[in-house]
């Protein structure tokens, strides 16, 4: 019996153009991103953000091309911030409101609850953040960047992403 088709299994599909690897290794290259998370807000402004005071966080980084995380731990504690600047970030704001709303809307710990005076509260949805209290997460628009802040509360979170939007948007690293 003869195969006919695209090729078998053990077949590589030929490719129409040659494979070439991008030349962009660094974060921000592909982007406008320049800072890094980490380099944002120093262990001690976290630890004060969310009232983890006397706790020495670690900060530990994760960069990719317009992804940047910095995850701090320390004396039990735990805070995490993600700047996202890959594009379309307002429409994906939105999208992602949008389907949290869709999707967790009769849970109370699930759904999203609007944040006002933190992002972009004139982006699609009517606010420029929002809290998620079963993951402790608050996600935040503005100037096509999302936030997402990880902590113990909502009101930590908040002070957190304030003060990261500040230094987004002042003179670059």
């Amino acid at each position: 019996m003869l195969a006919s088709g695209c090729g078998g299994d053990d077949e590589p599909a030929d490719r129409t153009e040659p494979f070439e690897r991008t030349p962009l290794h660094e974060p921000a290259q592909s982007g406008r991103e320049t800072h890094s998370s980490c380099e944002l807000v120093r262990p001690g402004e976290v630890a004060r953000a969310v009232r983890l005071r006397g706790t020495a966080l670690e900060p530990s980084p994760n960069d990719s091309t317009d992804l940047s995380i910095c995850d701090w731990r320390g004396g039990g504690g735990r805070v995490q911030l993600v700047v996202d600047s890959a594009p379309r970030a307002q429409l994906r704001y939105y999208n992602q409101h949008a389907e949290q709303l869709e999707f967790h809307n009769t849970e109370p710990d699930r759904r999203p609850y609007d944040v006002k005076h933190i992002g972009d509260d004139s982006a699609y949805g009517g606010a420029g953040a929002w809290w998620t209290p079963s993951k402790g997460q608050l996600v935040a628009y503005a100037d096509e960047r999302i936030l997402r802040v990880r902590a113990p509360d909502r009101r930590g979170a908040a002070r957190l992403a304030r003060l990261a939007f500040e230094r987004l948007n002042g003179p670059g690293p």
